[in-house]
């Protein structure tokens, strides 16, 4: 872990990807500062508090927890503040209680961009950001209080993680640690967000048995050390929120319905991402399908992944969320990929201006659609 912070240069790549995260930042502020707090996320602060439980939101222990932070920092604040500050801070403004949640919004997007551009270079990774910057279903739930982003952060870090263990399994055990840490707790923490996750875990050991067959003992191994991590972490977040979450009874008495289905054109909506979403992603699946170069693994895991992660969670209708949005980080590295690989061919001005038309067009699309999202709630 020492080497890969020595490892670590700030440059050029890391300079411009920044600045795309302070767009999206800035965002996530305007949208959280505008729109008012609706009712559920005042019951999201309440179930978090040590006084507080409500029932309907409890599924949820880490959200709650999340949510509540901010009011519970204020507290502390204005104990110790001069009187005028405390005045200031007694009505908590709407951005500082979706703080956290931009924060998370943030962190997602900084590990989308290591991920896509460790896999596809520069260009995949700048395609990926910027689709992400520029989401309009991303900046909604990161500047609102709700367990979508955090699921999309857990998730993200769960598949990746994993992904990135299977590959050090040849190596000496002394370097599995730090990455079995990391897949333990975003298996935690994801568990403690939403109890479904346990099926993505499936999903993440699938990939580590394709990615390291001669290694399929030391799989399991590695998997049993982050199922401890994650029981670990969960029961600490159960703990400190009072609640379980939703109980696990609850959770697979759900039967599977063939409406789950429809949720498989999620990509292919308007109403999730933007048709400027759905033109780029029909180009990059029309490129994966019938060219060879763009068809490994690099491009089908998250392809599969974004379609897997909304069907599962789409089966368990008591739990309320926005399904669409855990798959849209693993649809933006896909087409990150796919125009990495479209990049590199004889045609790469043209198809570079595509894409950059592409990302303006989609900045302006955003901005109304979130001026719009933010004045109807109102």
């Amino acid at each position: 872990m020492l080497h890969a912070v020595k490892e670590f240069r700030v440059g050029g790549p890391q300079i411009f990807a920044g600045l795309m995260l302070l767009i999206f930042l800035a965002q996530c502020l305007a949208t959280a500062r505008t729109r008012p707090l609706s009712e559920l996320e005042y019951q999201f602060i309440a179930a978090g508090m040590p006084e507080g439980a409500v029932k309907h939101v409890t599924f949820s222990p880490f959200t709650n927890l999340v949510a509540a932070l901010p009011v519970r920092m204020v507290h502390r604040v204005r104990q110790i503040a001069p009187a005028r500050v405390s005045e200031a801070l007694a009505v908590p403004r709407p951005w500082l209680l979706r703080s956290p949640f931009i924060i998370f919004g943030i962190w997602l997007g900084g590990a989308l961009w290591w991920v896509a551009r460790r896999l596809f270079d520069n260009e995949g990774g700048y395609v990926a950001l910027g689709l992400y910057c520029t989401s309009p279903a991303i900046i909604q739930i990161s500047s609102n209080i709700g367990p979508e982003i955090i699921l999309a952060w857990s998730s993200l870090g769960m598949i990746y993680t994993a992904i990135g263990v299977a590959h050090t399994l040849y190596a000496p055990p002394k370097k599995w640690a730090p990455r079995i840490m990391i897949l333990g707790l975003s298996i935690g923490f994801a568990l403690a967000t939403a109890w479904w996750s346990v099926t993505l875990v499936i999903l993440a050991a699938g990939y580590m048995l394709y990615l390291a067959p001669g290694c399929r003992r030391k799989v399991m191994l590695v998997l049993s050390g982050a199922s401890v991590i994650a029981c670990v972490t969960w029961a600490l977040v159960a703990w400190l929120a009072g609640s379980a979450g939703l109980s696990a009874k609850a959770v697979f008495a759900q039967k599977p319905a063939f409406d789950a289905l429809a949720n498989l054109a999620f990509v292919f909506s308007a109403n999730t991402d933007g048709y400027v979403l759905v033109a780029l992603f029909i180009v990059a699946l029309t490129a994966y399908g019938s060219w060879d170069r763009a068809r490994y693994f690099g491009n089908t895991a998250p392809l599969l992944t974004a379609f897997v992660v909304v069907l599962l969670f789409a089966f368990v209708p008591a739990i309320h969320i926005w399904n669409a949005t855990l798959g849209l980080s693993f649809v933006f590295i896909f087409i990150g990929g796919v125009a990495a690989d479209l990049l590199e061919v004889r045609f790469r001005g043209r198809v570079a201006a595509l894409f950059g038309a592409c990302l303006v067009l989609r900045s302006v699309l955003t901005l109304i659609a979130l001026s719009v999202w933010a004045h109807n709630s109102m």
